[in-house]
């Protein structure tokens, strides 16, 4: 295959073996833009454009997106927005990193162009941190919003009070990090499934070499008790371009698993078109 057919941050040169129905949604993605200063603390990334993300939901017949401000610009959410603006408010959505207390013009302004979440990265931990989550559920609550969290499993466990009691939804970045192996006897687990079979949480199947950098598909069995536990509150995307990843993976490998996670094809349709139109407000 010729250059003009790669795509950078994947490995990907040919489409998945699994064909996803009209109207999939990539619930996670970034973009970077190397010109653009870094919040302190965080780390750089090169540039990743809109239009090479474009190219590679192409390639995986995916239609509809999530952008998703990153640690490296911190509450600087311009990039993304800009970003949102141009995908348009048909195609695309936002999960903005902002403070608890952040100003309320700037909030409608946001959920006018496609803002329909705030995210806590507390992995990297820039620029929020544990004690913003309860603030911050009760300001997403206010606004309508979700509150979307990236944090290990031992730190979702500490936060149970927390989030059992947030306001707003909560959505769970990255399998919520649980553990690989017994994972049902993991304190997280049980936070995980009463926020999820109560109707007030979602997981993203996502990032599975964040769990086994060596063996992405390790996480099937994980993928798989999540998928029969709750169906209609998983939501699926590419984490694109793989901030998390020591090696850069191949997209349309990734999407296949998805074949095993959830082998029912109504369960798959769920997963990739009608769950992400429920929360994030897409039409069907």
């Amino acid at each position: 295959m010729d250059d003009a057919a790669r795509i950078p941050f994947t490995a990907s040169l040919a489409p998945p073996r699994l064909v996803v129905p009209p109207g999939a949604v990539d619930c996670h993605h970034h973009v970077y833009d190397a010109a653009t200063a870094v919040a302190p603390g965080a780390r750089e990334h090169a540039s990743a454009t809109l239009a090479d993300h474009a190219r590679l939901m192409a390639r995986l017949g995916v239609q509809r997106q999530v952008l998703v401000q990153p640690s490296t610009y911190g509450l600087d959410n311009t990039l993304h927005l800009a970003a949102l603006r141009a995908a348009g408010p048909g195609r695309a959505r936002m999960v903005a990193v902002v403070r608890p207390d952040f100003d309320a013009g700037q909030a409608r302004e946001m959920a006018a162009a496609g803002v329909v979440g705030g995210r806590a990265n507390l992995v990297q931990g820039i620029p929020l941190a544990p004690a913003d989550v309860a603030p911050l559920a009760r300001r997403m609550a206010d606004l309508g919003w979700h509150m979307q969290i990236f944090a290990g499993a031992a730190l979702i466990a500490e936060l149970a009070p927390v989030l059992r009691a947030a306001p707003c939804p909560v959505v769970f970045d990255h399998f919520a990090q649980l553990p690989l192996a017994d994972w049902a006897a993991h304190p997280a687990w049980a936070v995980v499934m009463d926020l999820v079979q109560a109707g007030r949480g979602w997981v993203k199947l996502s990032s599975p070499y964040s769990l086994d950098q060596a063996q992405p598909a390790a996480v099937t069995p994980l993928a798989q008790a999540l998928v029969a536990a709750a169906p209609e509150r998983m939501v699926w995307d590419t984490n694109w371009p793989h901030p998390n990843a020591t090696t850069i993976p191949d997209d349309s490998a990734l999407l296949d698993l998805l074949a095993d996670w959830a082998p029912d094809a109504a369960q798959r349709r769920a997963i990739l078109v009608d769950n992400p139109a429920r929360l994030y407000g897409f039409g069907t």
